[in-house]
């Protein structure tokens, strides 16, 4: 080979490193806002946060709603009051500190009791006015305007469906979270629905409960967190012996449910406290 055509050779490569490298840059700095949700979800969300801030809510807040899975003091608890182990997942930090900053009823949003969410409660609970606390929500107010009355926030992570299944058809269930999912719009809060994990005796309700969850999510052009599809692989599906409830690190049912190692992960509470850090995350990176 002549030394122009060994010059050629190795300018190309060159080139190629310098290609790859440029789009390797790129991939990083987009990924995670245009990345983690289609076109319309990304634009829905942001038109609901612009609107939302023009209603007074607070950026850097969140609420929960939900049931006993959401009430449990390992849900994301453990990361409002610093004792979690990122892991591999240093990323997560700077979303942690984004929504520790705001003190609301009780805590920042991670340790905050929701006003929306309660033990053996569903969809009918959470819009139900009898429901709300009597000493910090209005009268005729739901638990779920009342929560987002108080804490202004611009997400909400929604997990509904565990108890609704022992007593509700799939449509009716839709039809609430659908209510759920339009107040949450009309107040200016990002609805992010989650499937809902294995519940024994109940295997059948839980799959037609979850694609009910997933259409309405597309349908409505809002983030989908599929804790299900997260749980499936982990032993016992990641459920505590009792056939309802995650299971948490028997080495620290409470720190241990934040310590996002290899073997942390391998439970259910664990689990669900990344892929909600990794929601609220993927949500920051993506509005403005």
């Amino acid at each position: 080979m002549s030394n122009m055509r060994r010059y050629v050779w190795v300018l190309a490569g060159v080139l190629v490193i310098v290609i790859i490298g440029i789009v390797v840059l790129l991939v990083n700095l987009f990924a995670g806002t245009e990345g983690a949700f289609s076109t319309g979800v990304n634009n829905n969300i942001r038109a609901i946060y612009r609107a939302g801030l023009a209603q007074g809510n607070r950026p850097d807040v969140f609420s929960k709603v939900g049931d006993s899975i959401t009430v449990a003091g390992q849900y994301l608890t453990p990361v409002g009051d610093g004792v979690y182990d990122l892991g591999p997942h240093t990323d997560l930090r700077r979303t942690i500190d984004h929504y520790s900053s705001v003190e609301l009823r009780r805590g920042n949003s991670f340790q905050n009791q929701s006003l929306a969410a309660g033990n053996g409660w569903g969809t009918l609970t959470i819009l139900d006015p009898d429901m709300a606390k009597a000493d910090a929500c209005n009268l005729g107010e739901s638990p779920l305007e009342c929560e987002y009355r108080y804490s202004q926030p611009s997400v909400a992570l929604i997990m509904l469906g565990t108890n609704d299944l022992t007593y509700l058809s799939v449509d009716e269930f839709t039809a609430n979270l659908q209510r759920i999912v339009d107040l949450s719009v009309e107040s200016g809060v990002i609805p992010v629905v989650s499937t809902i994990p294995w519940r024994e005796g109940f295997e059948a309700q839980v799959e037609t409960y979850n694609a009910a969850i997933a259409q309405l999510a597309e349908r409505n052009n809002i983030p989908l967190w599929n804790y299900a599809a997260a749980m499936a692989p982990l032993p016992a599906n990641g459920i505590s012996s009792d056939g309802i409830h995650p299971n948490a690190p028997p080495w620290d049912q409470y720190g241990g449910s934040a310590q996002f190692t290899e073997a942390g992960l391998q439970y259910g509470f664990t689990m669900r406290n990344l892929t909600a850090l990794q929601m609220l995350d993927a949500v920051r990176r993506t509005l403005p």
